[in-house]
C-alpha cells in the first residue's frame, strides 16, 4: 500500500495491532469511511494512524475481530491542546482575539483612494451611500456609490468601489482632456441656437450683432475678417462669449398608479477564486439568475494579516419584482419635482436659469407638469473660415507676427 503523508493538522494517533483478523478489521474501517494512514505490516503486527476522533470507533473493530490494539504516538493540535485544558484564562484570550479580529473583518477600517481626485470630495460622496469607516462591510452598496462617483466628479471616465478584507478601494480614472485646437487657424464665430442677445464680450474678431437683437441656428456673431483702415482684411482667430437669452417648454407626467420593476427580490450569490487571469467556481452548476439584477465585487485573500495575490469575486444575483403603486396627488407632485430637479442638474447645469413657471394639470390617470423656462447661457460656436468663400482684394492672415507682410 502507498505511505501517505504523515500527521495532520487536528492530529493523529499512531498505533500497531497483534493477532486475529487484522485485514478484515482494516476493510471495515475503510468501510465506514475512516481514513486509515501509513498501514503496514511486519512481523505479524499491523501498523497505521488515525484521527483522534477516529481512534476510539478503531479500537471497537479491533475488539470485534480479535486484534490487540495498542497506542504508540500522539501528536498534533488536538494533543497540544489537551496539555493546556485546565488554563482557562488562555482559551478565554483566544476566544477574545478571535472575536474582536471577527468583528475587525466585518467593518470597514480602511478607505484607500487612487486617482486625480479630491479626496474629501470623495469621501463626502461615499458618506452620502453609507460608506464610512466602521460601516458594516456587508451593507456597503458599491454599485450606488459607483454610479454616484460617476455623475458627481465632472470629466469622470471610470469609478471602482471594491471591498478587500477590512478595507474599501476607490479607483478613479478621468477621461482625457480634449485638445485645444491650433490658434494658426481664422475662424468665424456662430450662433448654436436661436437666442436673443444678451450680452457679449468679443476678445478677438469683429461682433455683427448688437445687444437685443434675434439670431437663428449657425448665424454669424462675430467675423474673423476685420478691416485694417487701409483697404485690406486682416483673417483672424475670433474668441468671444455671446450670451444669449431663450425659452424652453418641458413636460413631465407622473400617474397615479403604475406597476414598476425592482431589483429587491431573492438573491443568488456565487464566488469564484481569481489568480491572476484564471478565475475558479467555487460552487456547483451554473452561475444564472432570469430576470434579475447582476453586481459584483472583488475581496482580496488574506493570510496572516497579510495580503496575497489571490482575490474572491463575488458575484450576486438580485431578482426584479412587480410592485403596484398607488400615489396621492400630494406624492405625484413631490415625485414630479423630483423629476424637474433631476432634469435641471443633468441637462442645464451649463446654463442659468432665469424664470420658470410651473404649471400642474391634473387628469384621472395621473397629473402632468408643464415647464417654460427662461434661460441663459453662451451660444458662441466656432467656425473655421472657409477661403474659398472670400472675395476680397487684399487679404492678409493674422498670425500674431509683427514682422509678417500681408498677402496681396
Amino acid at each position: 500500500m502507498k505511505k501517505e503523508k504523515k500527521g495532520s493538522f487536528f492530529g493523529e494517533v499512531s498505533f500497531s495491532g497483534l493477532g486475529g483478523f487484522q485485514e478484515k478489521m482494516i476493510s471495515e474501517l475503510l468501510g465506514d469511511d475512516i481514513r486509515v494512514s501509513n498501514v503496514r505490516f511486519a512481523d505479524g503486527k499491523i501498523y497505521g494512524a488515525v484521527s483522534p476522533l477516529d481512534y476510539y470507533r478503531t479500537a471497537e473493530t479491533a475488539r470485534k475481530y480479535g486484534v490487540k490494539l495498542r497506542a504508540e504516538k500522539r501528536r498534533g493540535l488536538y494533543f497540544s491542546l489537551l496539555r493546556y485544558r485546565t488554563r482557562i484564562g488562555l482559551y478565554v484570550g483566544f476566544l477574545m482575539f478571535v472575536f474582536i479580529l471577527s468583528v475587525q473583518q466585518t467593518r470597514v477600517q480602511d478607505i484607500t483612494i487612487t486617482g486625480d481626485v479630491r479626496r474629501s470630495q470623495v469621501l463626502a460622496i461615499l458618506e452620502e451611500c453609507g460608506i464610512t469607516m466602521g460601516a458594516p462591510m456587508s451593507s456597503l452598496n458599491t454599485s450606488r456609490a459607483e454610479q454616484r462617483l460617476m455623475l458627481d466628479i465632472e470629466n469622470c471616465s471610470w469609478a471602482d468601489v471594491s471591498k478587500e478584507g477590512f478595507r474599501v478601494s476607490v479607483k478613479i480614472e478621468k477621461g482625457v482632456e480634449p485638445p485645444e485646437m491650433e490658434d494658426s487657424l481664422p475662424r468665424n464665430i456662430v450662433a448654436t441656437r436661436p437666442a436673443q442677445i444678451v450680452r457679449q464680450v468679443v476678445r478677438k474678431g469683429a461682433s455683427v450683432v448688437s445687444n437685443g437683437s434675434g439670431v437663428n441656428t449657425g448665424d454669424l456673431l462675430v467675423s474673423g475678417t476685420v478691416p485694417d483702415g487701409r483697404d485690406k482684411v486682416l483673417l483672424v482667430r475670433s474668441d468671444a462669449e455671446i450670451i444669449g437669452e431663450w425659452s424652453e417648454t418641458q413636460e413631465f407626467f407622473v400617474p397615479f398608479t403604475e406597476t414598476v420593476s425592482s431589483a429587491d427580490g431573492e438573491r443568488k450569490t456565487f464566488k469564484w477564486l481569481v489568480i491572476g487571469d484564471d478565475e475558479y467556481p467555487l460552487f456547483l452548476g451554473k452561475a444564472a439568475a432570469e430576470n434579475s439584477l447582476y453586481s459584483e465585487e472583488t475581496s482580496c485573500v488574506r493570510l496572516f494579516g497579510q495580503n496575497t495575490p489571490m482575490l474572491i469575486k463575488t458575484g450576486t444575483f438580485t431578482a426584479y419584482t412587480r410592485k403596484d403603486i398607488t400615489r396621492s396627488p400630494e406624492t405625484a407632485v413631490t415625485e414630479l419635482r423630483k423629476q424637474k430637479d433631476n432634469f435641471e442638474r443633468n441637462f442645464y447645469s451649463e446654463y442659468e436659469i432665469i424664470d420658470v413657471v410651473e404649471k400642474f394639470y391634473p387628469a384621472e390617470d395621473g397629473i402632468r407638469l408643464v415647464l417654460e423656462y427662461t434661460l441663459q447661457g453662451n451660444i458662441a460656436k466656432p467656425a473655421v473660415i472657409e477661403y474659398d468663400d472670400i472675395e476680397l482684394p487684399s487679404v492678409s492672415i493674422d498670425t500674431g507676427d509683427k514682422d509678417a507682410q500681408p498677402e496681396s
